[in-house]
């Protein structure tokens, strides 16, 4: 069966919503990433393709939840080394260099993006440089390869709602709702886990949490309790997921993150799962 795409709609800054037509009770796969640092060379970019590929193969649309770009390099940045920058973005247009490049790589993939927000690279260089690199990122990839891709801010929400043709477009009773940040806390311990607890109290109505920026990867589940809306209780459960990371710099035995023994982060990403029923939307995940 051919699936069509969905109907992206742009609420506000902050929130986007996906349209998705079905006409039974299926799974639907969604692929949710952060932290790739495409422009490093630490970046895999073999495993982020083969990803990429995957969710082409299952019209699963891919979101990114912030630092998909590195751009430590730049004059400026008293981060920048010599030693780890690739060919590709040598030159005095460094930024511009980055964007390219990096828009032709996403090309073949163009149409299954959906949404990037900002993590903390991408901050960085707009305070700093006064240049918004998803900005230009997105404005690449729509202009020149007819992405729909949404450019977001660094917290925000996404609606997933499922629909069947003809019914009316106010139903919103098949809705997944996720509150996305690109990340605050961490812990070499506990992972970032415990944060999940806090983001839940400050977006209570979410279904699906994602947090990046810490590297690591989990999928905790929170029960909790809810009403429905004529007034029964029921437990539903509410997920935090962290999303990993694509950036490999621990292979070597030598580096800064080796140097400050920093443990070795999961490479990769999460599928999101969601299948409409006639109560909602069910929902699961696993690692990507």
């Amino acid at each position: 069966m051919v699936r069509l795409r969905p109907e992206l709609k742009r609420h506000s800054p902050e929130l986007l919503e996906l349209r998705i037509p079905y006409s039974r009770s299926e799974p639907y796969d969604f692929l949710l990433l952060s932290d790739v640092h495409l422009d490093n060379p630490h970046c895999d970019r073999a495993l982020l393709k083969r990803h990429l590929q995957q969710a082409q193969g299952r019209t699963a649309p891919v979101m990114i939840f912030g630092d998909l770009l590195c751009l430590m390099q730049g004059k400026r940045d008293r981060r920048a080394s010599k030693g780890a920058i690739r060919p590709e973005h040598l030159g005095a247009a460094y930024f511009d260099l980055v964007f390219a490049e990096c828009a032709e790589w996403l090309a073949p993939f163009a149409s299954s993006l959906v949404l990037m927000s900002d993590g903390n690279h991408e901050t960085a260089v707009l305070g700093n440089q006064e240049i918004d690199p998803l900005d230009n990122l997105t404005r690449l990839l729509r202009e020149r390869h007819h992405s729909p891709v949404e450019h977001l801010p660094y917290q925000g929400w996404v609606w997933l709602t499922f629909y069947r043709p003809g019914e009316a477009r106010q139903h919103t009773s098949r809705r997944c709702t996720l509150f996305f940040h690109h990340g605050a806390w961490g812990g070499i311990v506990t992972k970032g886990t415990m944060g999940g607890g806090r983001y839940a109290s400050i977006a209570p109505e979410a279904d699906v949490i994602i947090n990046g920026h810490n590297h690591e990867r989990s999928m905790v589940s929170h029960p909790c309790y809810r009403l429905s809306g004529t007034g029964k209780q029921r437990i539903a459960t509410r997920w935090h997921l962290q999303t990993g990371t694509y950036k490999e710099e621990f292979a070597d035995g030598a580096g800064w993150a080796v140097e400050r023994i920093v443990m070795p982060k999961s490479l990769g990403g999460v599928w999101l799962r969601l299948t409409p029923t006639k109560e909602g939307v069910d929902i699961s995940c696993e690692p990507a």
